[in-house]
């Protein structure tokens, strides 16, 4: 993985040079110099990725790389902070403190030469050093590794798979499905797909009902020949003539030999979605039942085989779990009862992996079994499983889904290790620290995509990967939150700290220890409440300027934490700080003014913290990009905010007062997302004016009652107009007039797509549901604690064409819902929760084609009787929408 740390860092330094061009006018031809030398350090890593890392010239030229690329950014940054500050000062101050430009980036050039020449001297020698092309020896490691990955789990009695076995084989056989299927087994590795596709595979129900059964492993490196051979060899007589054949003439071959049978084939581990096509010609459909049988860690693989979805498969169960662990450690035997409660808690830290269920009980079986010995594994499980010989296994088939990545997604992956363990990650904090990190580039030809839209693919593709488990998801379908396996969290530590990438830190010596290190990681993950003061009161090493990236996950969260982070780490890109269990009245040290580089900066939490006010120094860091303060601040936003022309992301969720430009000419003109602004006389003004030309999320909120009456709601209403990009509105506490044309411009309502409503009040709701229908792509409409007049909903026909999710919570008014045919045609998620008026729900709802899931809860009780037929009668006519009844 070092390759891709050093690329990124190159990468990045080549990209600073050239943006910041005017900072580096007196040392232009150092800088060009530095250019030429960094393009030539990463074309070499590119070139030499995945070849030749086993040579110790090739990895310790890598880590010089690493080094000069490192120090250069360390002398980047120098220079620039100096000549920012310069550019800050008066006259008078820039004469007296000026410095030499040209001695500041000397070292670093002289540096560069040498390692040009080793690279210059490794491409001499291509053959020597295993670049030219992958060796014989990585192909026999990487099928060794196969082979170990199979013994792992198939060695083992099965456990747990009952349910999926019964699941998938009735599938297998069902006879109303004659045409050839593609099914496909997905989930991470470890999890125990083999083992599965093996039980089914062994099933003498399967063996009776096909007439050819076949098992062919398929792996990363695999070869589309010899599989076909394999195959082959399955159904009949493969004889000289055979093997001469061409690579087309053998597929022929083979769909001769299958013609008019009933075939099974199982085909383990699939790591690329070309496959199928590749083969799929082999296999005829003759209408009898065929059935192919894939498994693999990437959803994409199954997508590209099949219409039919896969079969995700789950984790143990602790009980399962524990059985496992048991058949491994005792091998028959019974756990004595002494060990059993220590036991159980071994296994369920496992988190449900039969891999590491597997490689801990063949730890275990060669220990001595008593409780003192098992006691040493609690809470350290899964360093034996990364860092121990005996299961370095475990970390090393875990590592080929890393090694299996893109270029582009190996950085995100690694970076998911920053957050604690069995930390709920919100799927937004992670796509903005990958954004302010620098990780995501927007490619040309991406139309219409910025920076959040690339990272949101890039979270769901390593979802497909099943290296990041979803743990829900918003109402439009994308991710709201995530979560990691331990064992992948801890191999991503474990890989980033030996490459400076980043390190996670837990206890206050640690941190004392790696701030004094002479080569300090790029990114510090700081967890659990550290003792700041002591280590504050030692002496750290002038090498803590280089970290790029601090985060601080913490419920003993003061002043002088803040002030002793902007203090060490002068030049930090990134700062975050989750706290939990917090209340207290906070100020924004003045360090934080001196951070210039910083792109990033959060406060999160979830008690109400009060922050006495919003400093204008903060409005002055020349990069900042995302501002995240959870909690109230007591006075407005100061009018600097104008001059932030970096600002892209403003969440204040707590809520703040914005005032208009002082000057004409000011606006955010790279604000994307505004969320939560209270709204007063003056707030349509901010809007008419043009302020905030790319918004794509707005939410505004009364959060004072009564202060935003029917006219002021009206005017900021017809202010929006404006925002040509908008996409995403979000009202709280609006109280509207009986009669408003929502959004009449059909020109700026083209890109709404998600409309919330909070505690509002609307006197004819009818009238806003006709002005909401309108809308030509509202896709996701939320009303939550409405208070109307009026008792009925009406839908006409043509209403809401392209609206998918529809939410009605605590509309308590509400007591009947008429729906018009042809009206919301493509809804799919409807959710009634608190409606407790409600006596109907229209008939002509269950006749909408493309509706998928309805969720009621809390309702009336007849309403909730007349569901629960309604439920059965679904299920008796196997209905495609899911009815849940809570």
């Amino acid at each position: 993985m070092a390759d891709v740390v050093v690329s990124f860092a190159l990468e990045n330094l080549k990209t600073l040079l050239i943006h910041e061009a005017n900072l580096f006018r007196r040392v232009k031809d150092d800088v060009n110099l530095l250019q030429d030398d960094f393009g030539i350090m990463d074309a070499f890593l590119k070139d030499s990725e995945g070849k030749g890392d086993d040579h110790y010239m090739v990895k310790e030229l890598i880590n010089q790389i690493r080094d000069t690329a490192f120090d250069a950014e360390d002398v980047i940054n120098t220079y620039m902070a100096q000549v920012i500050k310069q550019r800050r000062r008066n006259l008078l101050l820039k004469l007296l403190h000026c410095f030499d430009h040209a001695a500041v980036l000397h070292h670093v050039a002289e540096k560069t030469p040498s390692v040009k020449r080793k690279i210059e001297n490794i491409y001499a020698n291509k053959t020597i050093f295993g670049i030219e092309a992958q060796s014989h020896a990585d192909e026999e490691a990487e099928q060794s590794l196969q082979q170990q990955r199979r013994r792992n789990i198939e060695e083992e009695d099965v456990v747990g798979f009952g349910d999926d076995t019964a699941k998938l084989v009735d599938q297998l056989l069902d006879q109303g499905r004659l045409q050839r299927e593609v099914i496909s087994i997905i989930g991470m590795g470890g999890l125990g797909k083999t083992t599965l596709a093996r039980k089914i595979y062994n099933n003498s129900v399967i063996k009776n009902h096909f007439d050819h059964c076949v098992w062919v492993n398929v792996s990363q490196e695999y070869k589309t020949r010899m599989l076909i051979l394999d195959i082959l060899k399955c159904v009949g007589q493969v004889s000289d003539e055979t093997n001469k054949m061409s690579d087309e003439q053998l597929k022929g071959e083979l769909r001769e030999k299958l013609k008019g049978k009933r075939y099974f084939v199982v085909m383990d581990d699939v790591w690329k979605p070309q496959f199928w096509d590749e083969i799929r010609t082999c296999f005829p459909n003759d209408s009898n039942g065929s059935r192919i049988l894939i498994t693999s860690r990437e959803k994409e693989v199954a997508s590209n085989a099949s219409s039919t979805p896969p079969y995700f498969l789950p984790f143990l169960d602790e009980e399962a779990s524990w059985e496992l662990l048991c058949k491994k450690v005792f091998r028959g035997e019974k756990c004595p009862s002494n060990l059993e409660s220590l036991g159980r808690q071994l296994a369920e830290s496992c988190k449900g992996l039969p891999l590491s269920i597997v490689v801990l009980g063949g730890i275990l079986a060669n220990k001595e079994k008593t409780h003192q010995r098992w006691s040493n594994f609690i809470g350290n499980v899964n360093w034996f499983l990364i860092n121990d010989d005996d299961s370095k296994r475990c970390s090393d088939i875990l590592a080929l889904s890393y090694n299996h990545l893109p270029r582009k997604l190996r950085l995100c992956f690694l970076y998911v290790g920053v957050f604690p363990e069995d930390f709920l990650i919100p799927a937004r904090d992670l796509i903005q620290l990958w954004v302010a990190e620098g990780f995501i580039s927007v490619q040309n030809g991406r139309r219409n995509m910025d920076e959040i839209d690339v990272a949101e693919n890039y979270l769901e593709k390593l979802i497909d990967r099943s290296l990041i488990q979803i743990a829900s998801r918003r109402s439009d379908g994308g991710v709201k939150s995530c979560r990691i396996h331990d064992l992948l969290r801890d191999l991503c530590i474990k890989m980033s700290s030996q490459e400076k990438f980043y390190e996670v830190h837990v206890n206050s010596a640690y941190v004392r220890r790696s701030l004094n290190n002479r080569r300090i990681p790029r990114r510090l993950s700081i967890q659990g409440n550290i003792d700041f003061d002591s280590i504050s009161s030692t002496s750290t090493s002038n090498n803590s300027s280089s970290v790029g990236s601090l985060l601080l996950f913490t419920s003993d969260f003061r002043f002088n934490h803040l002030k002793w982070a902007s203090k060490n780490f002068r030049f930090i890109r990134l700062l975050s700080v989750v706290v939990n269990d917090l209340n207290l009245d906070l100020n924004f040290p003045k360090e934080v003014g001196q951070l210039v580089f910083l792109r990033g900066q959060w406060r999160g939490g979830y008690a109400v913290n009060v922050w006495k006010s919003f400093p204008a120094f903060i409005c002055k860091l020349p990069y900042l990009e995302t501002i995240h303060v959870q909690g109230w601040i007591e006075m407005s936003i100061p009018n600097e905010i104008w001059m932030m022309k970096q600002l892209r992301h403003l969440y204040i969720p707590c809520g703040i007062a914005l005032k208009s430009p002082s000057k004409v000419g000011h606006s955010l003109s790279n604000l994307k997302v505004l969320s939560l602004v209270h709204v007063g006389e003056k707030t349509s003004i901010l809007f008419q004016k043009s302020l905030f030309p790319n918004l794509r999320k707005l939410h505004l909120g009364n959060l004072v009652q009564d202060v935003v009456d029917e006219s002021m709601a009206s005017e900021i209403l017809a202010s929006l107009e404006s925002l040509r990009n908008l996409q995403t509105l979000k009202l709280r506490m609006f109280k509207f007039g009986q009669r408003l044309d929502l959004f009449s411009s059909s020109s700026s309502s083209s890109k709404l797509t998600k409309i919330t409503f909070v505690d509002c009040e609307y006197l004819d709701s009818n009238h806003l549901m006709g002005s909401l229908g309108k809308l030509a792509n509202l896709r996701i409409l939320k009303i939550r604690g409405w208070r109307i007049s009026t008792s009925q909903l009406h839908f006409m026909a043509g209403e809401f064409p392209q609206l998918e999710v529809f939410k009605m919570i605590g509309l308590r008014d509400i007591e009947t819902w008429e729906l018009e045919t042809h009206a919301m045609p493509n809804l799919k998620h409807l959710v009634i929760d608190r409606c407790t008026s409600l006596r109907n729900l229209p008939d002509e709802l269950w006749s909408l084609a493309n509706l998928r899931m309805v969720e009621v809860s809390n309702i009336e009780t007849d309403l909730k009787e007349k569901l629960v037929i309604k439920q059965s009668e679904m299920k008796e006519n196997g209905y495609s929408c899911k009815l849940i009844i809570n």
